[in-house]
């Protein structure tokens, strides 16, 4: 975690760049204004520019100033992350790549995983399950369990990259997986689909491992996009139990 001045204006320039007070492509003041504001040496103002350059935030143009990127389409994951956390909005092509990304990832994961699957793999899955059928009114609970019902089968797998990319993706898994389960119905229609892939994986059936992780993610991304507006291309994602 990043302390001290610097961390301060990061964080507060990087929180008004992703609220539009700093819109994209606009000018942010210089180094000797912000130094001003902040009641910091260039210096500590300096450090915080080279941070916010790094996340994907701004750039610096020589002789001409620092000016806000498009951090949706230019930004890391960890830049996603950042937005979803402090303002939860998402372009919807980020979000449909998402979906994609998952779609090819987790179908192949799970027609591998048919192959490889062992007892103590399947005791794992099982125990997850009942643990989702206890907490089906938990959302902490529920994300949780998703999250590791489908990164142990990625892990079975046996593919090293998925596996490695998949642990980077836990934060926007987990934020949209929150959300998903607040929807109405999806809590035991998930579980339901989460015992099909099971029986599938026990079986070593790699066609109905693949179809029935297809099955999963169809289902989430139809729920997902019946609860926003399919009008908007930034779209906004409501806060959990909260009404908005």
């Amino acid at each position: 975690m990043r302390t001290g001045l610097s961390a301060r204006i990061f964080e507060e320039i990087r929180t008004a760049i992703i609220n539009e007070i700093y819109p994209i492509g606009s000018k942010l003041p210089t180094e000797r204004e912000l130094a001003e504001q902040y009641g910091a040496s260039r210096f500590a103002v300096r450090e915080a520019m080279a941070m916010l350059s790094q996340e994907g935030f701004v750039e610096t143009l020589p002789q001409s100033g620092t000016y806000v990127k498009d951090f949706y389409s230019d930004g890391t994951l960890d830049t996603l992350v950042q937005t979803l956390r402090i303002r939860r909005v998402i372009e919807r092509q980020t979000l449909i790549s998402l979906l994609k990304f998952r779609a090819t990832v987790e179908t192949n994961a799970a027609a591998e995983a048919a192959l490889r699957i062992n007892s103590k793999d399947i005791a794992y899955l099982t125990a997850n399950l009942q643990r989702k059928r206890e907490n089906l009114d938990n959302i902490a609970a529920l994300t949780e369990c998703d999250y590791d019902f489908h990164y142990k089968i990625v892990s079975v797998s046996g593919n090293i990259i998925s596996k490695l990319v998949f642990q980077s993706f836990k934060p926007i898994y987990s934020f949209f997986t929150e959300f998903y389960y607040s929807l109405p119905g999806v809590p035991q229609a998930s579980l339901e689909l989460n015992l099909k892939l099971l029986e599938a994986l026990k079986q070593g059936d790699k066609e109905s491992s693949f179809k029935a992780m297809e099955a999963i993610l169809h289902f989430g991304e139809r729920k997902i996009f019946e609860s926003i507006d399919d009008r908007e291309e930034l779209i906004v994602i409501r806060r959990v139990n909260s009404g908005e």
